[in-house]
């Protein structure tokens, strides 16, 4: 607003309008990053995974963990003066991978000048929301094969191969023991068709709204989520997670924009790139129902 640039429609500068003087161009690396970022905010299931955030500088990271029985955890009666019992946190064996995001987005000055900056902040917010995609790829990954501590899910098979009915359902809300409870339902287009289309959600009546708004129903109180990615989540899996103690979200510097002008082309080079990875912090906090399985 100080240097004038209009950013929103329908009155929105040309994008050369950002590099009108030394101090205007300096704001352009900011605005990128603003608007992938609100691409990754739009797109993300992040927020539905996550327990907590935790920023680092390092590639590695050695994660606590904690005993997973209930009686390592329980609080027990003592006499006076006894000595109390003991739940230890340790440092997991191995150390969780971060991984590297990134894309180059490259235009030439002919291509770029003139375009209305709210037009080139769709496209980039387009790249925002991939980078949130592949973002939650890598965590729905982490949660069914492990962080590299021997920590992969095993699913509950369903009672009838190949069915999913209300009761399924049930099993996977009961599948949850004390101290957790089912949040989060996680599931493809496939088996999402199937609880849409339950007898127990179709009743408009009833307070399940999809018919009207498309919103999704909320089956057995969790949230539902659709991700449609078939290679890290099975097309047979329905997820169910608590996510008050999931997932451990690690990340180094955040999102990194960098902006690069090649004089001697006339190009406009962006990079947006992320270094993250997850850690589960709770194995108890993930269940899954493998509808199909032999």
């Amino acid at each position: 607003a100080y240097h004038g640039v209009k950013v929103a429609p329908p009155n929105a500068d040309v994008l050369q309008k950002f590099f009108a003087s030394t101090a205007s161009a300096v704001l352009f690396p900011e605005y990128v990053a603003s608007q992938v970022h609100a691409g990754m905010l739009a797109t993300s299931i992040l927020p539905e995974l996550v327990a907590t955030t935790t920023n680092i500088d390092s590639h590695t990271y050695k994660k606590l963990k904690m005993a997973e029985s209930e009686a390592d955890r329980q609080l027990q009666q003592v006499a006076e003066g006894a000595m109390l019992p003991t739940t230890s946190l340790q440092t997991a064996e191995h150390a969780v991978e971060l991984r590297k995001f990134g894309r180059l987005l490259k235009a030439s000055y002919e291509a770029l000048r003139l375009q209305r900056i709210n037009v080139v902040s769709v496209f980039l917010q387009r790249i925002g929301a991939q980078l949130a995609i592949d973002e939650s790829d890598w965590a729905l990954s982490v949660i069914i094969n492990g962080d590299g501590n021997d920590n992969a899910l095993t699913p509950i098979e369903s009672e009838a191969s190949g069915t999913l009915d209300y009761d399924e359902l049930i099993r996977l809300y009961l599948a949850f023991t004390n101290g957790y409870r089912l949040t989060t339902i996680v599931v493809g287009d496939t088996q999402l068709r199937t609880i849409l289309n339950m007898t127990e959600f179709k009743d408009p009546e009833a307070g399940f709204g999809f018919q009207k708004t498309g919103e999704l129903v909320s089956p057995v109180g969790a949230n539902l989520v659709r991700w449609t990615s078939t290679d890290v989540l099975p097309s047979d899996f329905v997820l169910g997670l608590d996510k008050r103690f999931a997932l451990e979200q690690i990340t180094e510097h955040g999102v990194i924009t960098e902006v690069d002008r090649l004089i001697d082309r006339q190009l406009e080079q962006t990079s947006v790139s992320k270094w993250t990875g997850f850690a589960k912090l709770h194995d108890s906090a993930f269940q899954a129902i493998d509808v199909t399985h032999t």
